[in-house]
């Protein structure tokens, strides 16, 4: 197939400002159809793999009842109903998911799109539509896109389920919550999402890069729920593990 003299001008742009090498170790060779991460780099990922929690997808031991609430549910009263992820916030995917986020490395998508293959759907759901979680009009400005747009539409066209970017609206403004508590991010984040509409019946799976407390997900998830939403599941490309 041919290229158009824009598409190889592109190319040779992006071979002169990222030759074939790793952007994380820069020691071995990759391509821009690796997403500029090595084998050696991609290997040393960590999956996230049963047994897990069954509501909020965390890891735990093989001896514990995978029926029974983890740790990070007891005493936490979660709006999704469950959540899962590919792979934990660590290493590489947690640089890559940084620099994506807040520098525009765009060249790490075709990685990513290859991560979100790994990803685990939730069992037996039929879902109405795929919703990536908004971020606030002013840090979309700020960043000049939201990466959970993008992860959306690689999950769409592989579980093939229709996006509603338009469902969720961000309406309350939070800065990083980074040095904040799982309680008081939960607290800080209450009301930060309304749904557009005002019967909103189904089953939603909710995307995003990373879930840390869960804070942030099950605000969106409240708002689904308040407006009629039987099921919200959770979907994220990494979950940060508690310390």
């Amino acid at each position: 197939m041919s290229h158009s003299p824009l598409t190889r001008w592109i190319d040779t742009a992006l071979a002169i400002a990222y030759p074939d090498q790793c952007q994380l170790c820069e020691e071995h060779p990759a391509t821009a159809v690796q997403g500029y991460v090595c084998r050696s780099c991609h290997k040393s990922l960590h999956p996230i793999k049963p047994p897990w929690c069954q509501q909020c997808g965390l890891p735990v031991s093989a001896n514990q009842n995978p029926n029974a609430p983890c740790l990070n549910c007891r005493n936490t009263d979660w709006q999704f109903n469950q959540a899962r992820a590919a792979f934990t916030a660590q290493g590489p995917m947690r640089e890559i998911i940084h620099r994506y986020k807040y520098d525009q490395h765009e060249f790490f998508e075709p990685f990513l799109k290859q991560c979100c293959l790994q990803a685990t759907l939730l069992p037996s759901t039929a879902y109405t539509a795929l919703i990536p979680i908004p971020l606030h009009p002013t840090k979309e400005r700020e960043r000049g896109f939201n990466q959970a747009d993008r992860l959306a539409a690689f999950f769409a066209e592989l579980f093939d389920i229709p996006i509603n970017a338009g469902l969720l609206k961000r309406v309350t403004f939070t800065e990083t919550q980074t040095h904040l508590s799982r309680s008081q991010r939960l607290r800080n984040l209450r009301g930060a999402f309304v749904c557009s509409n005002s019967q909103c019946e189904g089953s939603f799976l909710l995307v995003d890069d990373v879930m840390t407390t869960g804070a942030t997900a099950n605000a969106a998830a409240h708002a689904l729920k308040k407006t009629g939403a039987q099921q919200v599941d959770v979907l994220t490309l990494a979950r940060a593990l508690p310390f």
